[in-house]
């Protein structure tokens, strides 16, 4: 006696089979073979597609004509995660899947975030550890490219090495050739141009980091946060990580062209007070700073410390 059995996995498969001891046996190999077919159509809008399969049974559990081959008819989700796998392809809406992946980790990282005062700039970031048997002094997420530029980063952590790294030997190469200093806009232009390349290239991924760039040159201070797309912007001031809505908030109500460099960093512990969880300290956040004799540096944590006590 022949019966009907529908199977439900995300996907839908109406097949013959001569009892239902053989749709059992049917039904689990059908589930591994659909897994893989299954994953790169979920989560999006629903279309007709078939969908042939050569399950590893024998034959005779089927009816003759089938001959160990199945046609499955299949409603499946296709939209724009069936391109998440590709960097190159653009999504029927016009998304780079994996850019918006990149942002994600960027939104996943700790705060960071830069301001430009009159006489200089200031860039300050979250610094929490995975373990207290860390060695704290071991983790810098500011760190210099050149003596008068610094930058920090919101994201993955290694991605943020490999561009330090590409960075300081742009930077190397162009005081070689020029003998003097890159300017602050020239090295954002060519960290954004690396960080763009690796989202139209095939066998990468995009960075998943977004940097504010930080420096003083013959334009004066300058601050630059540059995306895991390549675009890059000068900011007066500006925010990233997993805080950074009700950072950017608190810094369109406190933030004025006139700020000096010690009231920027007044304001950029404030900020990051805003979102953090537990006791701020000089152990947990990194501030670095540029002013007008244009050497860039990281405080110390005393001078950390210093400046706590006075917004407190």
């Amino acid at each position: 006696m022949e019966s009907d059995h529908v199977m439900m996995m995300r996907t839908t498969a109406t097949f013959r089979t001569r009892s239902c001891d053989d749709c059992v046996r049917v039904r689990a190999s059908l589930r591994r073979e659909l897994l893989c077919a299954n994953s790169f159509y979920k989560k999006s809008k629903a279309v007709n597609f078939h969908y042939f399969l050569r399950l590893s049974l024998p034959s005779s559990l089927f009816d003759p004509y089938i001959e160990g081959f199945f046609e499955v008819s299949l409603r499946c989700a296709m939209g724009d995660s069936q391109y998440s796998f590709s960097l190159t392809t653009f999504s029927p809406s016009g998304k780079l899947v994996q850019i918006e992946h990149a942002l994600t980790a960027v939104g996943s990282g700790q705060t960071s975030l830069g301001i430009k005062a009159s006489n200089g700039v200031v860039i300050a970031t979250e610094k929490k550890l995975p373990s207290i048997l860390v060695d704290e002094a071991s983790v810098q997420k500011i760190q210099h490219l050149t003596p008068n530029i610094g930058v920090v980063y919101s994201g993955m952590g290694p991605d943020f090495r490999v561009l330090v790294r590409k960075s300081r030997k742009q930077a190397e190469q162009y005081n070689r050739l020029y003998k003097e200093p890159i300017p602050v806009t020239q090295l954002v232009r060519e960290t954004a141009t690396v960080m763009q390349e690796f989202t139209q290239s095939g066998g990468v991924r995009p960075f998943g980091v977004s940097l504010l760039v930080a420096g003083y040159d013959d334009k004066g201070p300058q601050l630059y946060q540059v995306d895991p797309s390549g675009s890059y912007f000068s900011w007066k001031a500006s925010a990233m990580g997993k805080n950074v809505s009700n950072a950017k908030t608190f810094l369109e109500k406190r933030y004025t062209e006139d700020m000096e460099l010690d009231d920027a960093i007044h304001t950029a512990i404030l900020t990051l007070k805003e979102g953090f969880e537990g006791e701020i300290s000089s152990k947990n956040i990194e501030i670095g700073k540029i002013g007008a004799d244009k050497v860039f540096r990281v405080l110390t944590p005393a001078e950390i410390d210093d400046y706590l006590a006075e917004v407190e």
